[in-house]
């Protein structure tokens, strides 16, 4: 699995433009979205990162140093949905995850709203598994192939790793 430095510019347009059309389908993503697209030059995501459409964790750390990246695409029923990347601790790999950033809702909500909400956050949910699905079947880093490609690599032995 790859560090940010690996992940090359290419590979991340791909994980957008799969994001976005499971998200917008042949719809214009709002201007909103297309403001985030604007990056600064480099190669690696390790460099288009630093640009400030980028949320980081910590906030104030250099991509490579992160745990965390966020990139706000949102879905049409919900703006607040982000491309993510995590820092997988113990290998420090990194692998792309859909954040649907709405787990809190239902606490929050009254009980008028909890039918909506509820139905909201199964569509983010499946929304989610779509886009990480074809992320994987492209061959982008996922944690479902980070999971696979340690279980392959315990299955060979040792002498694999």
């Amino acid at each position: 699995m790859p560090q940010l430095t690996d992940i090359t510019r290419a590979d991340f347009q791909e994980a957008v433009r799969i994001y976005l059309e499971e998200a917008y389908g042949q719809g214009e993503p709002p201007q909103r979205v297309r403001d985030r697209l604007g990056w600064p030059e480099g190669e690696t995501l390790a460099e288009v990162a630093a640009g400030e459409a980028f949320e980081r964790t910590p906030a104030d750390a250099p991509p490579p140093e992160c745990t965390r990246l966020r990139l706000r695409l949102g879905n049409p029923a919900f703006p607040h949905m982000k491309l993510g990347l995590d820092r997988v601790a113990e290998t420090g790999d990194w692998v792309l995850t859909v954040d649907c950033h709405d787990a809190r809702l239902l606490e929050v909500v009254g009980d008028a709203e909890r039918e909506a909400v509820a139905a909201l956050i199964q569509a983010n949910a499946d929304l989610k598994s779509r886009i990480e699905r074809r992320w994987t079947e492209a061959g982008l880093p996922t944690f479902e192939q980070y999971i696979r490609d340690r279980l392959a690599a315990r299955r060979a032995g040792p002498a694999a790793r």
